[in-house]
């Protein structure tokens, strides 16, 4: 099948990729001429484990291509739009989605279907029929199909979320023969996994739902934490055994930093703003927006606590892509943690494993210093702080690194590390919800057990990635 995909960000390319990879021919058409440049020479915008690979052998055997000229899509039988619906304020923004439709639509056969890629703010979603409908009259043209088929992808896990998803939703927004919906569906044949047809509606909202749904939980084991540490609990312990209860599950339920990327911080916001304006109150969305903005000022509030002030302090941060496996800085807590510390008059040295990452946080904050070993992030330190997992981070030496820094505290802002193997250094190891771990005052973790004594772990208490 022929596809066109318009808009070649990070939703656009990865399903242009994934689509070539099963063996549609597929267009990706960008407006932005540097990137298209980029594109063509193999060269990506952002880092997605397996996402270069499939790209540079989509080219290689000719079922991928780019340009720029909108034209393209009269050869598709399917034509994705994947532009960007939120602004830089946290707003939402469809000036990027009413160009594009004005402009592709004329263009798209008569027995092509359109698919919108983009995530939709609800009020928007019941406007859109009508406007592809005056577009294609004002062109002299018969209606054609309509649908939106809402992305479930994870930054860092992308290229697995597309080719085994947990469901592929379709919303009808027209489609009177279901000859849309049949395309579609063809595009996934080779998915195991539920295919949802449902309203536009609906589908937009399971899209939203779903994520506003994650951030609540993560959220609110920020606030299930605090109360661990008031209490003398374990934020772990208390976890483990409450995952046992399938109605509740151990996933995103890890206290940190908070959730940062281009989806989940802006959609609560906007969610919270656009439902405002149709006076429906959304004070659970509000406290969950309040409570992440919060975590990154408790990160720096545990450093105030055990050093006594940041004042002259040299702090080294682990991280500052907002999660593991991307160089995305969108809504990163560190860039929060990063300039806090700086304007208390700290030294702030960090490390984070992606080279543009590294770049771009120095741009954005021209006093941080940026370093490319996670060692130096350690040298003549007073504090350090873990701010994105990154899998290199939970395996380090922590006896030699004690050894380069000046002082003594780790704070684990994404309860990554061990506790113990940080205070067996001669560390003092610092987490959320966790008790403090010191080599003078050990506090062990206690597994829970069954009645044959044996460790019991929930099956989903593996903790899943933000996205």
């Amino acid at each position: 099948m022929r596809v066109s995909v318009v808009g070649v960000g990070y939703v656009g390319l990865v399903v242009s990729a994934c689509l070539a990879a099963w063996g549609h021919r597929v267009t990706g058409i960008e407006a932005d001429g540097e990137r298209l440049a980029a594109l063509r020479r193999g060269e990506l915008p952002f880092h997605e484990p397996g996402l270069a690979e499939l790209v540079g052998a989509g080219n290689h055997e000719g079922r991928l291509d780019f340009g720029s000229d909108a034209r393209l899509v009269s050869a598709s039988d399917v034509v994705f739009i994947a532009v960007g619906t939120h602004d830089a304020s946290g707003r939402w923004q469809t000036d990027s989605l009413v160009r594009a439709l004005q402009q592709i639509v004329p263009l798209i056969r008569d027995d092509a279907a359109l698919a919108i890629r983009s995530t939709l703010p609800p009020g928007v979603v019941r406007d859109v029929d009508g406007l592809v409908s005056r577009i294609r009259a004002a062109a002299g043209l018969p209606g054609i199909s309509v649908l939106l088929n809402p992305e479930f992808t994870r930054e860092g896990s992308a290229v697995g979320d597309f080719f085994r998803p947990d469901r592929v939703v379709i919303g009808v927004v027209r489609d009177p023969d279901e000859h849309g919906v049949s395309l579609v569906r063809a595009l996934y044949q080779t998915v195991d996994a539920p295919i949802v047809v449902t309203s536009a509606a609906n589908a937009a909202m399971i899209k939203l739902g779903s994520n506003l749904f994650l951030a609540t939980k993560i959220s609110f084991a920020n606030e299930l934490a605090g109360a661990c540490e008031a209490l003398g609990a374990s934020i772990d312990e208390v976890v483990a055994g409450m995952a046992f209860d399938p109605r509740i599950g151990g996933s995103f339920m890890r206290p940190g930093v908070g959730f940062g990327g281009s989806c989940l911080p802006h959609q609560v916001r906007m969610t919270v703003l656009e439902m405002a304006a149709l006076d429906v109150p959304m004070p659970q969305l509000a406290a969950t927006d309040d409570t992440n903005q919060r975590q990154p000022h408790r990160f720096v509030a545990q450093l105030v606590a055990h050093l006594g002030g940041l004042a002259r302090q040299r702090i080294g941060l682990l991280g500052l892509a907002f999660k593991p496996d991307t160089d995305d800085l969108r809504e990163a807590p560190a860039l929060t943690i990063a300039k806090l510390l700086l304007d208390e008059g700290a030294t702030v040295v960090a490390y984070d494993p992606m080279e543009r990452a590294r770049r771009t946080a120095q741009s954005l904050l021209p006093r941080l210093r940026t370093r490319e070993r996670t060692s130096e992030v350690f040298d003549n330190a007073d504090a350090v702080g873990l701010v994105t997992e990154w899998p290199e981070f939970t395996a380090l030496d922590w006896p030699a690194l004690a050894e380069r820094m000046r002082g003594r505290l780790v704070v684990d802002g994404r309860n990554a590390l061990n506790p113990d193997d940080v205070a067996s250094a001669g560390l003092t190891y610092v987490g959320f919800g966790r008790p403090v771990r010191s080599p003078e005052r050990g506090a062990g973790v206690v597994e829970l057990r069954g009645h044959d004594g044996t460790p019991v772990v929930p099956a989903d208490h593996e903790i899943a990635a933000v996205s």
